[in-house]
């Protein structure tokens, strides 16, 4: 087997991965998708308060109607205590009971839609920041994309003409190795690793002098710690 071959081509292939890493980790685009994290972040908590807004809303609307209700019984407490007999002391007595319950449930509503009002208002303070700070991330996200896609087109060009190298050579390697050395590359790179004073060079794991063998006749051999092909 031509593992030279197989080891030229692997230089040029990691080349292009460096290019391609290089590209990924590129501190503006750490930085665009921070900002793009953010933007996100700050769309789902403007939707959230958004919901919490509609909430109160929907609870206003039940209270002024049980308010009103309420104000209506009242009024018709009042024409009752007003037609009763008032030496019948039990029924008097009863009636203004009613009445102060009603009041009661009036004072528990507007206590209600007073910390509702204090709630919408303090949501509406939140909305109005969480806008300002999408919108200047917005604005910095934009020129970072602009950034970021200036760069890395020369980034890109060079990647592609690097991994045009590599694709020439593909062509000299065989069949069988090139499988192999794709199927290794999923998981370990570099998946082709030099024999090094009788050990794996990939993971420093000291071989036996079979393995070591059949390395020296060119017998394809992966290493059984690390699982990368080990030439002479």
């Amino acid at each position: 087997m031509d593992f030279e071959a197989l080891w030229n081509y692997q230089t040029e292939d990691l080349k292009a991965e460096a290019i391609a890493t290089e590209i990924k980790r590129s501190p503006i685009r750490v930085k665009l998708e921070k900002a793009r994290d953010f933007i996100m972040e700050r769309q789902k908590q403007y939707k959230q308060i958004e919901d919490s807004i509609a909430q109160i809303t929907d609870r206003k609307d039940v209270l002024f109607q049980a308010l009103e209700s309420t104000v209506a019984r009242i009024a018709d407490q009042k024409v009752r205590m007003e037609a009763l007999d008032p030496e019948d002391e039990e029924a008097v007595a009863a009636l203004r009971d009613e009445v102060a319950r009603s009041r009661e449930e009036i004072h528990s509503f507007e206590k209600e839609l007073n910390r509702m009002n204090a709630d919408s208002s303090a949501y509406d303070k939140q909305l109005r920041a969480v806008r300002v700070d999408a919108a200047k991330a917005k604005q910095a996200f934009d020129q970072l994309k602009v950034d970021y896609e200036n760069e890395s087109r020369v980034k890109k060009e060079e990647l592609e003409q690097q991994r045009a190298r590599a694709r020439a050579l593909e062509g000299t390697v065989e069949e069988a190795l090139m499988k192999e050395y794709l199927a290794i590359k999923k998981h370990t790179i570099p998946p082709v690793v030099r024999l090094q004073y009788g050990q794996c060079s990939g993971c420093n794991t000291s071989l036996p002098s079979a393995t070591l063998s059949k390395i020296r006749n060119g017998a394809l051999v992966e290493c059984e710690t690390c699982g990368r092909m080990i030439i002479q």
